[in-house]
């Protein structure tokens, strides 16, 4: 799989720009409520294809997960699986992991968030 990437500080540049993308936490429920990129949905890779509808294909959308297997990991997956449905999509460079260490916005939830 040939994986488009975009960099956590980069990503955090377009998040403040006035066409912010959608960012996609494709991990399970409980990961996501233990921690996530602020401003992301939840919606896990295997409910991704039902959810399709729900996702505007207006401007760029980010998915990401813990990336433990970089090439074939879970927001890698999801970002092809949205790209080949016709989205601009790119999944975040090292997941979820990098965001944080990079000290950049991140937001636990009792209740998660989905689309």
């Amino acid at each position: 799989m040939v994986s488009e990437l975009i960099d956590a500080r980069e990503l955090n540049e377009w998040l403040d720009g006035a066409a912010a993308p959608m960012v996609i936490d494709v991990r399970g429920p409980k990961e996501y409520a233990s921690g996530h990129v602020a401003g992301a949905v939840n919606i896990p890779l295997s409910q991704l294809p039902k959810k399709l509808k729900h996702i505007s294909r207006d401007g760029l959308v980010v998915t990401y997960c813990n990336m433990h297997h970089c090439g074939e990991s879970r927001g890698e997956r999801a970002a092809a699986l949205l790209r080949e449905n016709g989205y601009d999509a790119r999944a975040l460079d090292g997941g979820y992991p990098v965001w944080k260490e990079a000290g950049l916005p991140v937001a636990a939830a009792t209740l998660v968030s989905r689309v």
